[in-house]
């Protein structure tokens, strides 16, 4: 029963996938599965320059968190080692993988102190201090920490809270 189970699994999310492979030209901008992202321009916390465009044929993982959330910060530990594990690979429709950590703080230091107690150095930091009213958090329509995967082509692949999810999307996309 187990090994049914597992096969379909595997089989709805091979569907799942290959659907995003025909080029569509009308693929609309939106929040769903298969649609565009959203792009955005901002700055990081250090003040260098963002533009999510820049990120395109890269595999980009949008992670909406909060230092104040004990699940996101548990959660970060995790998304380092995802990070390790797949920033170099070579995935279907998408180069390399980056993080771009978008947190929903509202105060300076406890953030950073986040950032540096859970070892998220290598992700690219953003944060607009307004919490879940914030211009990108708006735009996703973001009012909890989530985790949105998008391909090279913009395109939105996943969107979960739970890294598991994010991570069997990556290796699908890795092995094709």
């Amino acid at each position: 029963m187990k090994q049914l189970k597992l096969i379909l699994a595997t089989v709805t999310v091979g569907l799942f996938f290959l659907s995003f492979m025909h080029d569509s030209e009308t693929t609309v901008v939106g929040l769903e599965e298969g649609d565009k992202a959203p792009v955005f321009q901002t700055e990081q916390i250090d003040g260098t320059p963002f533009n999510l465009e820049d990120l395109k044929g890269k595999m980009v993982l949008l992670n909406f968190w909060a230092s104040y959330d004990a699940q996101s910060r548990m959660n970060n530990y995790y998304l380092s080692s995802l990070y390790e594990t797949y920033k170099q690979e070579s995935f279907y429709k998408g180069e390399d993988f980056v993080v771009v950590s978008i947190s929903l703080d509202r105060f300076k230091a406890p953030l950073n102190l986040a950032i540096e107690q859970d070892e998220t150095s290598a992700f690219l930091h953003i944060c607009d201090y307004q919490g879940t009213n914030g211009s990108i958090s708006t735009m996703y329509n973001i009012n909890e920490p989530v985790n949105i995967l998008i391909d090279g082509e913009g395109r939105i692949v996943n969107k979960d809270a739970e890294y598991s999810k994010i991570e069997k999307s990556l290796a699908f996309l890795s092995a094709i």
